[in-house]
């Protein structure tokens, strides 16, 4: 279902429809067995590669407007400057050349732009993965299929 409404929304972006994108999900950017270190099991194929990817925000830029230029990337819903962060190889850096409007903290997004390994120190928090951004697209509402119209009845 998540890769069913990741190609819609690819469908539906025609910035990244034009270009070779790959989409990820987190799994892919921790390859090796569970316990290997974070900042060894990481996956050098991705480096420079045109991604899209869902995730959750975690805004750096100390503003609370509804447009972001850095943010991290996680994959989970809830991570914040309060909690112990995801692994270095499960964070992702974002950053744009201008802000972006996220509307939400708490829905899924995705994030479309050239991945680079890269660990380095973001905030709070060590990231294995830098995210040069093109697109931030909402995540796709669920559409409730049950018809409200009410049957013909003679």
């Amino acid at each position: 279902m998540k890769k069913l409404i990741l190609v819609f929304s690819l469908l539906l972006s025609p910035t990244l429809a034009a270009a070779e994108t790959v989409s990820i999900l987190w799994n892919h950017l921790a390859p090796g067995a569970a316990d290997l270190p974070a900042e060894s099991n990481i996956n050098p194929a991705l480096n420079g590669k045109k991604v899209i990817i869902p995730g959750f925000v975690v805004p750096l830029d100390g503003k609370n407007s509804g447009y972001v230029k850095n943010f991290l990337l996680t994959p989970q819903q809830g991570a914040c400057f309060h909690k112990p962060p995801s692994p270095s190889n499960q964070l992702i850096h974002v950053s744009f050349d201008v802000p972006v409007a996220i509307t939400d903290l708490e829905k899924p997004i995705y994030v479309a732009g050239i991945l680079t390994v890269k660990n380095a120190q973001a905030g709070f928090a060590k990231t294995g993965y830098h995210l040069q951004g093109i697109e931030a697209i909402p995540y796709p509402e669920p559409t409730n299929l049950v018809s409200t119209s009410k049957e013909h009845q003679h």
